[in-house]
């Protein structure tokens, strides 16, 4: 039991480290943009790579999120009959819904590596602007991504089954904000 703890305690602290790191990506587009503005505006020198770098940023930052969010159970769900059951119905519930989470979150995870790594091999590069960076390091965001997702996913499927079997009681969930 000790190390299924230590297992869920470690998921939720990469989880919350993620989640405090990439929130530092806000201030990077903020400057990003803030430069575009002043070229564009007070220089007149537009530039040719800011719209794509926010761009790049921004998808990162919001695919990234995602684990955050799921950690801290921030994700829409209707709960409108979720909360006429008890907590291990709830737990049962969690335990259903998770599986079958963690059934997609696998195949959404072969599909992207695959995405990621035909990007890799042909050495991928945006046509979207003159500047055309290369976007294989930002396309390796998404399996890393859905990866987290798929081990926060795990970590809520473990403590679901505890709670659902009555190993252990339901947790106070504390967003931290």
């Amino acid at each position: 039991m000790t190390r299924i703890s230590r297992f869920l305690d470690l998921q939720d602290e990469i989880s919350d480290f993620i989640g405090k790191a990439i929130s530092w990506m806000s201030l990077a587009m903020m400057a990003v943009l803030s430069f575009e503005i002043a070229a564009r505006y007070l220089f007149n020198s537009p530039t040719s790579w800011a719209h794509e770098t926010t761009t790049m940023i921004y998808g990162t930052f919001c695919i990234l999120a995602g684990v955050y969010t799921h950690r801290h159970h921030g994700h829409v769900r209707s709960e409108a009959v979720y909360h006429l059951f008890s907590p291990r119905g709830r737990a049962w519930l969690d335990v259903i819904t998770g599986g079958i989470g963690l059934v997609v979150f696998a195949v959404f995870f072969y599909v992207v590596f695959d995405f990621a790594a035909d990007s890799w091999a042909k050495n991928e590069h945006s046509s979207k602007s003159t500047w055309a960076p290369p976007i294989y390091p930002f396309k390796s965001v998404l399996p890393l991504a859905v990866g987290l997702m798929w081990l926060q996913s795990l970590s809520h499927f473990i403590r679901d089954v505890m709670v659902a079997l009555g190993i252990t009681e339901p947790r106070e969930e504390v967003t931290e904000q």
